[in-house]
């Protein structure tokens, strides 16, 4: 079903010169005399994609991003690559796609921005595992990026997939020009001051939250700022408002996420957790168990679950688009084998 379409020209070199070679017909649009045609697509007439549908697309978009150095810098592109493809349960991208499906338009149209979304969690993985900051060693099953190409290296990689987020977005991402600097300045808020730093500031300065509604808040900066980006971008990139319910879901799907983290971390699943157990009781971080022990985390994080289950109620009576990945998502974050 074609609907209307809108016709804008690529910003920057174009879609030829972009380092992510995402210039593939995914059924909504397609570049002609320089243009990009976008014809938006809803989702009713197709078959909904699975939660591992979707992380099979992300996958195969990440393995085709190639970072444009300059000669002499092809260790960066390589130590960048070889951090964005250890693997990874790639929540943050399907999350992205799979709220744009619930409203109803084809997956595949927030790709790009679902990829960027990775890039910049990846980012976030390097700089936790560094020594200044937790001091990692593994990450992912396989040995942190600065055990492979050092310290430096790992900050230039950080910093590279940084940029090559932002233009993901910019060069990539189908919408008019208003829309994409719209979603770029959601995921900027998110993992800027006024979300994720602030949140990594708070937790490596051993700030002591005061209270379970403190601690709430830490932690949705430090984690939950970039899930409810996810869900924003996606209900944006679909035309639409971030309703109260899909907000609401987001905020608790993000505090799920960081409470089961920590409670993998205190019982030792490294296979989830993809870094060495019991490392913030070693390092005497506040989480939810060692401020209110491991019987109280698990407590909160059904209740959390549950939480997210009648949000996903009240989104399926109200969206033209199927919310069963999004149900997959929440499961697959409460159900890590804790």
């Amino acid at each position: 079903m074609d609907g209307e379409s809108d016709v804008e020209e690529q910003t920057g070199n174009g879609m030829a010169a972009s380092s992510m070679l995402l210039v593939r017909d995914y059924g909504n649009g397609h570049v002609r005399d320089g243009l990009y045609v976008k014809r938006v697509n809803r989702v009713a007439a197709t078959a909904p994609l699975s939660l591992r549908d979707l992380h099979k697309r992300v996958e195969r978009a990440l393995a085709e991003i190639r970072f444009d150095v300059p000669a002499g810098a092809d260790g960066l592109a390589e130590a960048a690559r070889y951090a964005l493809l250890a693997g990874g349960k790639r929540v943050r991208p399907v999350l992205v796609m799979a709220t744009a499906q619930a409203a109803g338009v084809m997956p595949d149209d927030v790709l790009p921005t679902a990829c960027a979304m990775e890039l910049l969690h990846t980012n976030s993985l390097i700089v936790d595992d560094l020594p200044a900051m937790d001091n990692h060693a593994r990450r992912r099953g396989k040995p942190a990026l600065h055990k492979v190409y050092g310290d430096d290296v790992a900050v230039l990689a950080g910093c590279a997939l940084l940029g090559e987020a932002q233009r993901l977005i910019l060069e990539h991402q189908p919408g008019s020009a208003e829309l994409r600097n719209v979603v770029l300045r959601v995921v900027l808020e998110a993992t800027g001051v006024t979300g994720m730093v602030s949140g990594q500031f708070l937790d490596v300065t051993g700030y002591r939250p005061s209270s379970p509604a403190d601690l709430a808040r830490m932690q949705m900066l430090k984690t939950g700022s970039m899930v409810v980006a996810c869900v924003r971008c996606g209900t944006l990139l679909a035309g639409e408002n971030t309703s109260h319910a899909f907000h609401t879901f987001a905020q608790d799907l993000g505090v799920l996420f960081q409470v089961v983290d920590d409670i993998l971390d205190e019982t030792g699943r490294a296979r989830w957790l993809g870094k060495i157990p019991r490392s913030d009781r070693r390092s005497g971080k506040m989480t939810q168990v060692t401020m209110y022990g491991l019987r109280h985390a698990k407590q909160t994080a059904t209740m959390l679950h549950e939480q997210c289950k009648q949000s996903l109620d009240e989104i399926a009576s109200s969206v033209p688009g199927s919310t069963q990945a999004l149900c997959e998502i929440a499961d697959m974050v409460y159900e890590r084998d804790w």
